[in-house]
């Protein structure tokens, strides 16, 4: 992807300008939220395209590949439970609030900042703890 800087009145483009055109370049600007929904962060303005998309009944996933697939869904899931329940999410957003301050130590290194990196997504943020865990076999329900 690439960062863009467009100028008024482009500033506020998403998406594609010409719909019937599948090879066009995809403009977008992610904001992140806390669950007050104030912005808490706020990415580049980007510019893609699809490039040789996946067929994956021609070339499915196998070997690595699908091992980190099946754990990311697994992940997934878990952090989706982790969600729905309110002692967990109040654990959860205790903890990514504290690493919105201070990157937690056990978190990858940021190649920018070479610094813990800090999410700015609370769901992200779960699903990549339990993701980290799961692959280091030190996941339990109650870490």
């Amino acid at each position: 992807m690439a960062k863009e800087t467009l100028l008024y009145p482009f500033a506020d483009i998403r998406g594609r300008i010409d719909k019937k055109n599948k090879d066009g370049i995809i403009h977008r600007q992610k904001k992140y939220r806390d669950e007050q929904g104030r912005i808490v962060g706020e990415a580049h303005m980007e510019g893609y395209t699809l490039r040789n998309p996946r067929n994956y009944k021609v070339n499915p996933l196998q070997g690595e590949q699908l091992l980190n697939v099946s754990t990311f869904r697994q992940a997934v899931s878990i952090a989706k439970a982790e969600r729905a329940n309110p002692e967990r999410l109040a654990y959860w957003t205790q903890r990514w609030h504290n690493q919105l301050k201070k990157g937690e130590p056990q978190a990858p290194i940021d190649p920018v900042t070479h610094k813990p990196r800090i999410y700015v997504r609370l769901d992200i943020f779960i699903q990549t703890v339990i993701q980290r865990e799961l692959k280091a076999g030190t996941w339990t329900q109650q870490s």
